[in-house]
């Protein structure tokens, strides 16, 4: 038994998340089918994060521990040849048998990506607002998020982690028209919790009064701003 840690790219928008589903379409499931028709009857394939139904990754990182004697590029085109075109490999190497692409991950990135003029490809990979926005008031509030604190105002009801507490590392709105970016890099991250925070952010931008800090201390989901939809997030790094 080997262990390979690979770099994954994956368009999600007719996937049902990261997470291997019965009667469901899900990334993880694809990996192991593919992994499958190598051999590895008892593949085991570890992500480090489990994105939710629509969300894209352009750096997911799974682990997956095969009996196999083939070097890790050979691995890599012999499961992209088997793979969907929605899924890519992007690369793989081995690594230690302790390695775990969930447990040793250190930092995870995402971006959620604004589109600020119509558009009739992009629609289904970035979030369509094309109101004025108070972008600096944004990036005045969305600066205000780094470091630790409880992120309960963020998260979804169906989040049952006990400890609500992650230690934001670097966050930002970038401006680069027509693209809109909110991207943030935590130790770990909630439920739902990037997407609330975008969509908080866009009801700043809109000049609503809200203010990220005094939300982040009521400890209180109702108030915050709604949870915008999958489409526009991505998972972009893991660091380890």
């Amino acid at each position: 038994m080997r262990n390979f840690k690979m770099t994954i790219e994956y368009d999600g928008t007719d996937f049902s998340g990261w997470q291997i589903q019965p009667n469901r379409r899900t990334v993880q499931g694809e990996l192991y089918s593919a992994l499958e028709r190598l051999g590895g009857e008892e593949t085991l394939v570890t992500g480090a994060g489990r994105t939710d139904a629509g969300v894209h990754a352009t750096g997911q990182v799974a682990n997956v521990r095969i009996d196999t004697r083939l070097s890790a590029g050979e691995l890599t085109k012999a499961v992209n040849a088997s793979l969907p075109g929605d899924v890519l490999i992007k690369g793989a190497l081995e690594v230690p048998l302790s390695f775990s692409a969930r447990f040793h991950a250190r930092s995870r990135s995402y971006r959620y990506i604004f589109i600020r003029r119509r558009s009739a490809v992009w629609r289904k990979y970035f979030y369509l607002y094309d109101g004025p926005l108070d972008i600096a008031s944004m990036q005045r509030e969305a600066a205000s998020l780094a470091g630790e604190r409880n992120f309960s105002s963020f998260c979804s009801s169906a989040d049952m982690s006990k400890f609500k507490r992650c230690r934001v590392i670097d966050v930002g709105v970038i401006d680069t028209p027509p693209l809109l970016t909110f991207h943030i890099t935590a130790d770990h991250f909630l439920h739902n919790m990037v997407r609330a925070l975008a969509g908080t952010l866009l009801e700043i931008g809109k000049n609503k009064p809200l203010n990220l800090k005094e939300i982040v201390e009521a400890g209180d989901r109702t108030a915050a701003g709604p949870t915008l939809p999958p489409h526009g997030l991505y998972l972009v790094e893991v660091r380890y």
